[in-house]
């Protein structure tokens, strides 16, 4: 459970509310060291700090007005389900907050996951052919089969089939909108949206009631790259927004991959671009999987999901001396003198907490000794 302080979230979402920029907000904490103190500093004060504009500003007075308000829509996101997470809270996602403007407040209906650092995104054309669709779909179904959370953009097309195809095999997927947390766009995504929040997350760093104007769509771009290890870029033309999905994934050190197509029809002609300029190719799931060195899911006795994919695996509890393990293990072996300097605990307890993490098949042992991570 998060235990931030209700000042400070009341703070921010008044400064969400207020739409400053992601720039400015961070150059607020910068120079006044928390949100409440920068709502509380004097006109004079905000006007001298350097690089923060006359709007901005305008801005940071507005907000202050919005204050008032900031419990009146905490608690109606309450009521529908929603939750407004900040920077500092436990449940913000670990790679978001690597990137060099991460959203200061997430609005997130449903549920983020440790897990979900495991993420890939599947991304590209709002109009795509048939063939794109099919590819979307496999990829995403065979992705999440292995224990991969799909993320993705919520928009018709390429979109929509990753998620659906994810939410099919049992698996998490997270939809990261270009407009408020309670505005359904597009207006037949009401029901996709909701087997989302129950299988996953929608997320959103705009404030409720913010309409889907075009230039969100390439501010929510970064979040979706930022949520994931990679990103897959499936039909894409060449004036796609996807692209600018690569761009940020290629900006924040994350990996390009992209799926080719047709070269009769120019409709991919973005895709192959990315190619032409280093994207790893993708013709099937197992390619990005061999990157991270992860089985597949639909393969008899896998290690990760079994036949059926993950939706058959039974939950699974676990301590607070094995989470702090498993936040530790990644994709890569990571050895067990290491994991015993970094959690700190004796060498006796993490051999034995290691031994009932692999008991519950979330690690493996390779030679090294060295431990890595399994996807669920």
């Amino acid at each position: 459970m998060s235990q931030i302080d209700p000042a400070h979230l009341r703070a921010c979402v008044a400064l969400s509310c207020s739409e400053i920029s992601v720039k400015a907000w961070q150059r607020l904490v910068e120079v006044f060291g928390c949100e409440e103190s920068a709502l509380n500093a004097r006109d004079s004060e905000l006007e001298m700090v350097l690089g923060l504009s006359a709007q901005a500003v305008a801005r940071v007075i507005s907000a202050r007005e919005l204050l008032n308000k900031a419990d009146e829509v905490i608690e109606r996101l309450d009521a529908q389900g929603v939750e407004a997470i900040v920077l500092e809270d436990i449940r913000y996602p670990e790679l978001l907050k690597q990137i060099p403007d991460p959203p200061q407040l997430l609005f997130v209906r449903g549920q983020l996951k440790e897990r979900d650092r495991f993420g890939i995104a599947i991304v590209g054309s709002r109009r795509p052919r048939p063939y794109g669709l099919s590819m979307a779909s496999k990829l995403a179904s065979d992705l999440a089969c292995a224990g991969l959370t799909i993320i993705s953009g919520g928009a018709m097309g390429i979109d929509r089939s990753a998620h659906e195809a994810a939410l099919r095999a049992g698996g998490r997927t997270i939809a990261v909108l270009g407009c408020g947390i309670d505005v359904v766009y597009p207006g037949d995504h009401k029901e996709l949206y909701q087997r989302i929040a129950q299988q996953g997350a929608v997320v959103s760093e705009f404030p409720p009631g913010a309409q889907p104007v075009r230039w969100r769509f390439p501010q929510r771009n970064r979040i979706i790259s930022g949520l994931s290890r990679g990103v897959i870029v499936c039909d894409a033309p060449e004036d796609s927004g996807s692209l600018i999905t690569a761009t940020c994934a290629l900006d924040q050190n994350r990996d390009v991959f992209a799926v080719p197509g047709n070269v009769d029809t120019g409709h991919n002609r973005g895709a192959h671009k990315l190619l032409k300029e280093g994207a790893k190719l993708v013709e099937c799931a197992e390619d990005v999987l061999e990157e991270y060195n992860l089985e597949s899911g639909r393969s008899n006795g896998g290690s990760h999901a079994g036949a059926g994919g993950p939706s058959e695996l039974p939950a699974v509890e676990v301590t607070e001396e094995e989470m702090k393990i498993l936040s530790l293990l990644d994709l890569e072996p990571l050895a067990l003198d290491i994991i015993i300097e970094k959690t700190g605990m004796g060498a006796a307890e993490v051999s034995g907490v290691l031994t009932f993490l692999e008991m519950k098949r979330l690690v493996k042992r390779v030679a090294g000794p060295a431990f890595v991570r399994l996807l669920r």
